[in-house]
């Protein structure tokens, strides 16, 4: 006897009854797989010989939980917390077999069922919090009931899975199994018969003992980082705190304060970026399945053994491709090689990986000093300095070696795609790969597509992205593309602005660090060197002018030789071996010197302008990157400035937060920076039309993508 839903099936076999869920790829727990399992704990019902339940996936994890479309059309009936509470009132024993991921509703389906087997490979998660939300359906209840309060609340704090041993010693599965889950789970389900187990409702545990404040501060002081200028960790705290009540009251708390997470603009925010973040590998044009397939990529040559070049190597290592990292220097080679080794030394000291692994991955980069060592790879990626013509050399040489269908691509972070492919008799199989430093860490990869790069190119590239596991967002070719074009010619000029009109380095930064910025803009540039900009406009001036002044402090700076950590001062000074940015005096005698040349009245300023002008401008030029269709939709700005520059992502990325702000309130603010400042501050036009029409960047991505649909 069989029963089925679209995505749940009802079978038997023996005494136990079968609820199989089937919906690819995640089995979000949709309003269609909930009415599924209800409609499945019936069937069961009417079958006498049936004397257990056993819930499992048909596919490669339990369920990943939600289905995000629902947090903003509603959840209809029944919900999940309707199926949790027919699984707790069965008649009949109820066990879950997880398989690969059981995350957020998805765990919390399985903690109201009676009985939890888990396979050693499941990971088990809430990462509610990730969102800018609390745990809905009860995990805040009955978590504490199975694991207890405080490690409960250190679990959904932290929002990353746990593995099924981990999950077993805390009191979370019951049992851990290899091989065959299924067979494993019947095997399991005999067993809890013959020892005439029944149903063990998790609601009906005792409750919960109480967190005391010292649970609470150490379990924030942990997660402190992660967590800066969120606010999701008071309502988890509070709900937790709500299962020490009976059930019924706890459960009404927790109601309560995950509709209140849920309407908070963090929430939005954080929604926001996961989404855009899934929009990004989109383009139109390209066929969906050209762009999800897997990249045909196995051999992978980098021109430039770098500090980049070597990043780089290190992630298609990490990916399993075999990698050639190719200079005309041995020292450079080996320097790299030094690199490389102490970088995958550091993953195996803190536990990311084993040392057996570091190894294998170590061994697939192999060295060579000849381009012709790159003759054979399917992808090429030169990252040499930020020259163009000798890039445009590189690119031409690789061009005659290389397969003519075999991908070709520019590291370059502001010079032109469409140029340096022209110096090729092959522009098409061109494109840029901007990688963003660490390049085996930050989780963004700007795509430039040049004037002739064709769709096949570009959707190697998605596919690539992919691989990598990297936020991939599509640039059109311009002066910096969407993210250094918004820095340079925005946020890191009006910082510098700032600094001759009186603010001083560590006012600026502490003032963008306090507003959500991982690192303020000083200490980014003496981080990666105040050279790397200089040469960086120093191409731009071949090309385009900028009103002074424009990165004078900077630039001087470079003339002197103060190109930050890695010459001991630039913005600041730093200790021998140490990091800690110190004020410098010299610093500030040099920058009154120059504002004093442009006869610059300096003053006092607050944090708040300090703050209001660098994000104002910001977003002004980040419209104008969006009007000139350099970037396609606001949003995969958004992804750009929260995966490689360090925008907060609870704001949701610098266009989310303008809609917060109201395009007329941010309309009004440049344009009386405009009058109070002058040249660069004119308001873009994008801005002004979509504030006099009482719009937002976000319903004007939405039109335009309708509209090209």
């Amino acid at each position: 006897m069989t029963a089925s839903s679209k995505f749940v099936a009802f079978d038997e076999t023996g005494a136990v009854g079968l609820i199989r869920l089937d919906k690819p790829p995640v089995n979000a727990l949709s309003r269609d797989v909930r009415t599924g399992i209800l409609d499945a704990i019936a069937e069961a019902s009417k079958h006498t010989q049936i004397k257990i339940l056993l819930i499992y996936s048909a596919g490669s994890m339990f369920s990943a939980g939600a289905d995000l479309k629902e947090f903003d059309t509603g959840f209809g009936e029944p919900s999940l917390q309707d199926v949790q509470a027919a699984l707790e009132r069965s008649r009949l024993p109820v066990v879950a077999a997880i398989n690969g991921l059981a995350l957020g509703g998805g765990l919390e389906l399985a903690m109201a069922c009676h009985y939890r087997v888990a396979h050693k490979n499941a990971k088990l998660g809430l990462p509610e919090i990730t969102l800018g939300i609390i745990p809905g359906a009860g995990a805040t209840q009955r978590l504490p009931r199975l694991i207890g309060a405080r490690a409960a609340l250190e679990m959904i704090l932290s929002g990353a899975p746990i593995s099924a041993s981990e999950a077993k010693s805390k009191g979370l599965v019951d049992e851990v199994v290899e091989g065959d889950l299924r067979a494993s789970a019947l095997n399991f389900c005999e067993r809890l018969l013959q020892n005439r187990l029944g149903p063990r409702p998790t609601s009906n545990l005792a409750a919960a003992s109480s967190l005391t404040k010292a649970d609470i501060a150490e379990a924030l002081r942990a997660h402190a980082r992660t967590l800066k200028g969120r606010t999701t960790q008071a309502f988890v705290v509070d709900a937790i705190k709500a299962s020490a009540l009976p059930f019924a009251e706890g459960i009404a708390v927790e109601a309560e304060l995950a509709q209140k997470s849920l309407a908070s603009r963090e929430s939005q925010a954080l929604r926001h970026i996961f989404l855009a973040e899934r929009e990004s590998g989109k383009v139109a044009g390209l066929p969906a399945r050209a762009q999800e397939q897997e990249a045909e990529i196995k051999r992978v040559a980098i021109i430039g053994a770098g500090t980049m070049g070597s990043a780089i190597a290190i992630a298609f290592a990490d990916a399993g491709r075999t990698v050639t990292l190719i200079d005309n220097s041995q020292t450079a080679l080996a320097r790299s090689r030094e690199v490389i080794a102490s970088t995958y030394a550091s993953s195996v000291k803190r536990g990311r990986i084993l040392q057996e692994i570091a190894h294998e991955r170590i061994a697939r980069i192999a060295a060579g000093m000849q381009l012709a060592d790159a003759a054979d790879a399917d992808l090429v990626i030169e990252a040499v300095f930020e020259d163009l013509d000798l890039k445009k050399q590189v690119l031409s040489a690789l061009d005659s070696i290389l397969p003519s269908d075999h991908l070709l691509a520019s590291n370059t972070s502001t010079l032109s795609v469409t140029e340096l492919a022209r110096a090729t008799a092959h522009p098409g199989r061109v494109l840029g790969l901007h990688f963003f430093a660490p390049a085996n860490v930050t989780r963004l990869l700007e795509i430039v597509r040049g004037n002739d790069t064709s769709g096949e190119t570009l959707a190697t590239a998605l596919q690539v992205a992919k691989l990598l596991k990297k936020n991939p967002v599509v640039s059109r070719d311009a002066f910096g593309f969407i993210g250094n074009r918004m820095m340079l010619d925005g946020y890191f000029r009006e910082a510098e602005q700032l600094l001759l009109e009186g603010a001083s380095p560590m006012q600026v930064d502490a003032a963008l660090e306090r507003f959500g910025f991982a690192m303020g803009p000083q200490r980014v540039s003496d981080l990666g060197g105040n050279d790397v900009g200089t040469k960086t406009r120093i191409q731009l001036y071949k090309r385009e002018s900028r009103p002074d002044p424009y990165f004078v402090i900077a630039d001087r700076l470079t003339e002197l030789g103060w190109l930050g950590q890695k010459t001991g001062r630039g913005f600041y000074r730093y200790e021998s071996g140490s990091r800690d940015a110190m004020p410098d005096p010299e610093v500030t005698a040099l920058i009154e010197t120059l504002a004093a040349q442009r006869n610059m009245v300096r003053r006092d300023i607050k944090d708040d302008e300090i703050v209001e002008r660098c994000i104002l401008s910001l977003i002004n030029v980040g419209a104008m990157v969006l009007e000139q269709g350099i970037a396609s939709r606001a949003s995969d700005i958004d992804v750009v400035w929260t995966s490689g520059y360090g925008f907060p992502r609870h704001l949701g990325g610098p266009m989310f937060y303008a809609d917060t702000l109201g395009l007329g309130h941010v309309a009004e603010r440049i344009r009386y920076y405009h009058e109070k400042l002058g040249h660069y501050w004119r308001p873009a036009e994008l801005i002004e039309r979509l504030a006099a029409a009482n719009s937002t960047f976000e319903r004007s991505t939405l039109a335009d993508d309708s509209a090209k649909r």
